[in-house]
């Protein structure tokens, strides 16, 4: 397969870290929603050694329930990607983990939403999509030959810093953000308290002036 450039949308999902397994919620909402999310090939080093063709249902919830960081799953186009978060190697990582899924379609595509919505519990704290850029699939691998464009990561170490700055394509909020509402497509973005301070240098303040309780870290660096 020659190497191509391409734009992808990066769904991420960050939920809180007592939230059900999630391998078995992302085998149900591929078959009911998004057949190629299936994990064609999954492990948790390159090359991904798992396969699902031989290994079926029980080997991918197995790979899940043993992997110590990240369950890398690879999908069948226009699904190149996905990383699911299993056990913390940190026992002192904070309350919150997060999964993610690069797939080419249209941002609004909606058999991607639905699929993305299936994936959510009570647990879900917030789950976007959002257009990353200038990345070069070569072979089956996904590498960014630019800065990326993707909204950045919310929660280094399971700790929470709020939503982001800058809009999404689209969201959904989940029950600690109730009073924002539910799927956002467009619009006004939300309120300067609820918005991660990335800017900042001093890790300490790039949290939101407002976080919903439960989502901070409760140590940092072993104090």
């Amino acid at each position: 397969m020659p190497e191509r450039r391409l734009d992808v949308l990066s769904v991420h999902w960050y939920e809180l870290r007592t939230a059900p397994a999630v391998a078995p919620r992302w085998l149900s909402a591929a078959r009911a929603h998004l057949p190629e999310a299936l994990p064609l090939r999954f492990g948790e080093s390159e090359p991904l050694r798992g396969r699902f063709d031989r290994d079926g249902d029980a080997g991918f919830l197995a790979a899940a329930e043993r992997a110590t960081g990240l369950l890398a799953v690879m999908g069948e186009p226009p699904v190149h990607a996905a990383s699911l978060a299993a056990t913390p190697m940190i026992d002192r990582w904070g309350p919150v983990q997060s999964h993610t899924m690069s797939v080419e379609v249209d941002p609004a595509d909606e058999r991607v939403r639905a699929f993305a919505m299936a994936l959510t519990v009570p647990e879900t704290i917030y789950v976007s999509a959002s257009t990353d850029r200038d990345l070069l699939l070569d072979r089956r691998t996904l590498v960014h030959i630019g800065p990326g464009t993707r909204e950045p990561h919310l929660a280094a170490l399971g700790d929470w810093l709020g939503l982001p700055p800058t809009p999404p394509q689209w969201c959904w909020f989940g029950p600690p953000y109730r009073r924002l509402g539910g799927l956002w497509t467009g619009g006004e973005w939300v309120p300067e308290r609820y918005r991660a301070r990335l800017d900042e240098v001093d890790p300490v303040r790039r949290h939101a002036p407002r976080v919903p309780r439960g989502l901070r870290r409760r140590w940092l660096f072993g104090k």
